[in-house]
């Protein structure tokens, strides 16, 4: 028996694993909004006393913050991929193939960026990252584990190329000399060597260290910024991270494939339902015939292989 050759289906391999894949995601961006907002409410809780402006803007900027931002973008994706493959939902579809769509093409200008303009780019970079983490460093306690994690796995201190001296524009270790605070002039204990022999860490061990210059600095304390410090350990791992970079690319790219073609094989589904009525339609303003051959109860669904109902 020949097979009919205008046949159409909606593979349920593409539907589950698009479905399986965004189920995960969604999973992780409640988990990530979850973690963000605990740390949104004790941030909130240690800022009490400041104005509602300023404690707006220092959650909203705040690590947490971020999470909870980051978080949320990826539930609403992923929530959209999700139940748009379930139930074969064309409109949730489209949103989550255009959102993955703007992704890949914001993170392709920011790496042609990257080539094309390295200065100015890391210019940049640094100058966000110095606004917000050195200048913030003691307003948040989430800012402050995390500029600290940052200086001891890398071996640095501060963020731009100044190194060390990035901490100058910290109001609490600001190099002045009218200034109250007992740290000034120095870098946070973060910033200091650790020894091998050493178990615990001198927490003055970098008071007054702005004052030195960098050959007598560096014997106390790593003066070079992080900045620097994650270029130069990426490019001594460049093929595990051309790697990483590689692969989540080629999975957006992927998933991104397994939605159009979904989206596609709906639209076919639509339209070969949609065809007999037409044809029918038309010979009934030919022969003035009445006779409806697409009921009003059956034109308004479709059944794809796997038994789920798809809304016209």
């Amino acid at each position: 028996m020949a097979r009919r050759t205008d046949y159409s289906y909606i593979s349920p391999c593409i539907k589950w694993t698009l479905f399986f894949f965004n189920f995960i995601f969604w999973l992780f961006g409640m988990l990530l909004m979850a973690v963000g907002l605990y740390g949104v409410v004790f941030t909130a809780q240690d800022l009490h006393g400041l104005k509602s402006v300023e404690i707006a803007y220092i959650v909203i900027t705040d690590l947490s913050g971020v999470m909870v931002a980051l978080g949320g973008i990826i539930f609403l994706v992923s929530f959209a991929g999700c139940v748009g493959a379930l139930r074969e939902n064309l409109c949730l579809l489209k949103l989550y193939f255009w959102s993955l769509t703007i992704f890949l093409i914001a993170e392709l200008l920011f790496a042609i960026a990257c080539i094309i303009f390295p200065w100015k780019s890391r210019e940049i970079i640094e100058s966000v990252l110095s606004k917000r983490l050195i200048e913030h460093y003691r307003e948040s306690q989430n800012t402050q584990n995390f500029v600290d994690f940052l200086q001891r796995e890398f071996e640095c201190c501060g963020i731009t190329a100044h190194g060390y001296l990035d901490w100058d524009s910290n109001e609490y270790f600001q190099c002045i000399e009218n200034s109250p605070s007992v740290e000034k002039c120095g870098v946070p204990a973060s910033c200091c060597i650790k020894r091998k022999n050493m178990t615990l860490i001198d927490i003055m061990c970098g008071y007054n260290m702005q004052s030195k210059k960098p050959h007598e600095a560096s014997d106390t304390i790593h003066v070079g910024g992080c900045v620097t410090s994650i270029i130069q350990f990426l490019e001594s791992n460049l093929y595990w991270a051309a790697g990483v970079i590689f692969g989540i690319t080629l999975f957006q790219m992927y998933v991104t494939h397994q939605a159009r073609s979904l989206m596609d094989q709906i639209s076919l589904q639509r339209s070969r339902w949609h065809q007999p009525c037409e044809d029918a339609a038309k010979h009934d303003a030919v022969f003035h015939n009445a006779r409806n051959p697409c009921p009003q109860d059956l034109s308004r669904k479709v059944w794809s292989s796997g038994g789920s109902r798809i809304s016209i």
